[in-house]
């Protein structure tokens, strides 16, 4: 049976669109833009032709092309929005901005109490760079709509782009209540705020109620400024169901790419208290190992099921690494005796590595070097060989084997940092001092770092900053105030100067001398201008001004 002449047409017109679609995927603009403009005639197709006649045009350079088109289409149906959005679209790309207002007018004059022709023109001048303009428009809508509800995305922008930093917030605030997926778009508005706003960003995020969307903007702005702790502070409250676990789980792959290890188990474990995965538990306990927490890595670390060659694979390498962190190489030797029928030769050997490091780690280096000679040849490039150079006093030899070592621990790369900055290739009292950390005597570690120090200028400032770490961390804050100030004293131009002054401003700032506190903070930050301790210095210095009674937010960092 013969189709009629009606059907037949339009079958032909919605071949044409899908020609069209394919000529256009093709990059071949000029015959997509002529079947587009056949495919108008097709009712089904009209509106989707008509974008696609848009495109195609504007990758020829023929956006003017699209006016002839599209003013006909208006004119048929007027009360289409989206002819409305190409025509008022296609004057400000080409720059007639004249012709852009009478068409947004028109838009306006022919669907009254409608939002679409402000959202639409508003976004246009944004992208154009035209914030004044673009909020004129929001402020039109508030007046004949009696509301910019349905715009603040709009108003958040154009605030952002003129400065006004928190009002933009509440913009912002409002936006992501109705659509939490806009964050994104939230942290990049707001990344550039200064210092002096930021405080008033984050209280309106901070707000009640908590709300994902803004907790989750908060977090990324925090994290764009440098800020992980603040961003997990932010996320850490979101009461635990299946939207919280996303954001939780999104900040921890954010995290792990930053290397922030604790904030990396803290936010796992929160997800894990909604639901429980095994998966999820190992990635928790190697967080929290990475972050130097061998406890809760055990306990995180999935115990069920050890038996299997999977498990040699994954949780015994964990749980071994963890117990010889943990100063526990016994267990861990134990652990791998147990499990000896499950792992390859390889698997084995690399496990005996890592009780040899628990050895070394403890300071029995006569187990240590059993432990390295019973793992095979390979063992002596592993992690265990190199502190055990160290120890001995081979700093030629621990460079060359820590410097290609995997382990992501802060401890280190602290002791590399030392090292490498040392020209001599043997220092028994470096390694002596070591070794009295690694067996826990911290107080003969920090005296040995403080007597080494002077023999080997090139790290002298390094080693009284980790032995000032060592005072702080045991307690003797009279010791750590001591090393701080000598080595403001004498290194002030020492990479450890803005941390020793950092640390120092902290420990008054929590001792109750704000005031003493402040006057660190602000020659840290007016000398230290390049260093990356700065954000945080600022950070303190707000806090060490608010403990002032009457104290101002005035001088480096004020508002």
């Amino acid at each position: 049976m013969l189709l009629p002449a009606a059907a037949r047409a339009q079958q032909s017109d919605t071949s044409a669109f899908y020609r069209a679609l394919d000529a256009e995927g093709a990059g071949k603009y000029r015959e997509a833009a002529a079947l587009y403009r056949q495919a108008l005639a097709s009712p089904g197709d009209r509106v989707n032709a008509m974008l696609g006649l848009e495109r195609a045009y504007a990758e020829i350079g023929s956006t003017d092309s699209v006016l002839a088109p599209v003013d006909s289409l208006i004119g048929l149906y007027p009360r289409e929005p989206v002819y409305r959005t190409i025509q008022l679209r296609a004057y400000t790309m080409l720059a007639r901005p004249d012709d852009a207002r009478r068409s947004f007018d028109a838009w306006v004059k022919a669907l009254p109490g409608t939002p679409d022709p402000y959202r639409e023109y508003s976004r246009l001048l944004l992208e154009r760079g035209q914030a004044a303009a673009a909020d004129s428009i929001i402020q039109m809508a508030g007046t004949a709509l009696g509301t910019t509800s349905s715009l603040q995305m709009e108003l958040a922008q154009s605030r952002a782009a003129l400065g006004q930093w928190e009002p933009s917030a509440t913009a912002w605030r409002g936006a992501l209540a109705a659509a939490p997926d806009l964050d994104q778009a939230a942290a990049f508005s707001l990344t550039p705020a200064p210092e002096t706003a930021r405080d008033g960003i984050r209280a309106i995020f901070l707000s009640l109620p908590v709300d994902v969307g803004a907790r989750r903007a908060l977090a990324e702005l925090e994290m764009n400024w440098g800020a992980p702790n603040e961003a997990w502070s932010a996320l850490r409250e979101l009461p635990p169901d299946s939207g919280s676990v996303s954001a939780w789980l999104d900040f921890a792959q954010r995290a792990e790419a930053d290397e922030e290890w604790p904030l990396v188990r803290d936010a796992l474990v929160a997800a894990l208290r909604w639901h429980y995965d095994p998966a999820l538990a190992l990635r928790a306990a190697t967080a929290a190992l990475n972050a130097g927490d061998p406890k809760s890595a055990l306990a995180l670390a999935p115990s069920a099921g050890l038996d299997s060659a999977r498990a040699a694979a994954t949780v015994l390498p964990l749980r071994v690494r963890a117990l010889s962190t943990y100063g526990k190489p016994a267990e861990a030797q134990a652990l791998v005796n147990a499990f000896a029928h499950v792992m390859s030769p390889l698997q084995r050997s690399a496990l005996e590595r890592s009780v040899a490091l628990g050895w070394v780690r403890a300071g029995d280096l006569p187990r240590a070097r059993a432990a390295l000679d019973s793992a095979g040849a390979d063992a002596d490039s592993s992690d265990a060989a190199g502190w055990l150079a160290l120890y001995e006093g081979n700093l030629a030899g621990a460079r060359a084997i820590l410097r290609n070592s995997t382990d992501a621990s802060p401890a280190l790369a602290e002791t590399l940092g030392l090292i490498t900055r040392m020209k001599e290739d043997s220092a028994a009292d470096v390694g002596a001092a070591f070794l009295a950390l690694a067996r826990l005597d911290s107080a003969r570690a920090a005296d040995a770092f403080v007597a080494a120090a002077p023999r080997h200028p090139d790290a002298t400032s390094a080693m009284l900053g980790l032995a000032s770490q060592i005072q702080a961390a045991r307690g003797d804050t009279a010791g750590a105030v001591a090393l701080w100030s000598r080595i403001l004293a004498q290194y002030a131009d020492s990479p450890e100067a803005p941390g020793a002054e950092l640390s120092w401003a902290r420990t008054l700032r929590r001792a109750g001398d704000a005031a003493g506190a402040v006057k660190h903070l602000e020659h840290l930050i007016l000398t230290y201008t390049e260093s990356a301790l700065v954000p945080q210095a600022r950070r303190e210095l707000e806090l060490a001004r608010r403990a002032i009674p009457g104290g101002g937010a005035t001088g480096p960092g004020g508002r």
